[in-house]
């Protein structure tokens, strides 16, 4: 029998040496393939079902056509030789466009049990520290789950705002014949109209700022929206 190359080292070793030593250019490059897929595979999940995505883009279009459909109704601007009937047809198209968009989500919220929008009581305690992240008093946010405190509630008081409008741009509508007493019950029209161009401010503000955070912040949340997976960065 052969002796082990060097003295006094257990010929068990030996051959383990010889054996890894022999094995490992067929296996470098095979595993190596095999690390990087599982290094990326592992990385990457799906936050965002393909409802919730339908709901977020059509909602958000719809949420634009009323916004510039509601403005130019408000002050038609000069340099738009566009009819008022046709502006006034658009506008209710979002609208009820909007509505099928909102009654989808809820219904989904509730099938699916979904209280991601639903903002807590320890989002509202946390939302200090949140906002002195944003305004860069502190290094990092504050821990939240799928979605931040501040986001929360700008979603969830953007469901409640746009339900709210839907109903007394309802009650504008019928007001001759069934809901007399909404326009009553809120001052008259004028307030009526006050608190729909209100709300159409705060959409118009609130809307890029939601956007431009998702972009700063974390741009995968955008390719989520998009493609449904995210790429989660390693612990």
């Amino acid at each position: 029998m052969k002796q082990s190359p060097v003295k006094g080292t257990p010929k068990i070793l030996t051959q383990a040496k010889a054996l890894r030593v022999q094995s490992m250019p067929s296996l470098r490059r095979p595993l190596a393939k095999q690390f990087r897929k599982a290094r990326l595979t592992s990385h990457i999940v799906i936050t965002q079902r393909a409802a919730i995505r339908i709901f977020h883009w059509g909602f958000a279009f719809s949420l634009a056509g009323l916004i510039l459909t509601g403005l130019v109704l408000h002050r038609p601007p000069t340099f738009l030789a566009l009819a008022f009937s046709k502006i006034w047809v658009a506008h209710i198209t979002f609208a009820w466009l909007g509505m099928s968009f909102w009654t989808f989500r809820i219904v989904d919220m509730i099938l699916y049990r979904d209280t991601s929008l639903l903002p807590t009581w320890q989002d509202i305690k946390s939302f200090p520290s949140l906002l002195a992240y944003y305004l860069f008093l502190r290094d990092t946010p504050p821990p939240s789950g799928k979605y931040n405190s501040g986001q929360k509630m700008v979603f969830f008081s953007w469901l409640v705002l746009f339900a709210f409008i839907c109903f007394i741009s309802m009650a504008s509508y019928w007001a001759g014949q069934h809901m007399d007493w909404a326009p009553r019950l809120l001052g008259g029209f004028q307030v009526l109209r006050w608190i729909k161009f209100t709300a159409l401010i705060y959409f118009a503000s609130t809307i890029p700022l939601h956007f431009y955070l998702f972009i700063t912040q974390d741009p995968s949340r955008l390719q989520a929206m998009v493609t449904g997976y995210e790429q989660k960065k390693p612990n």
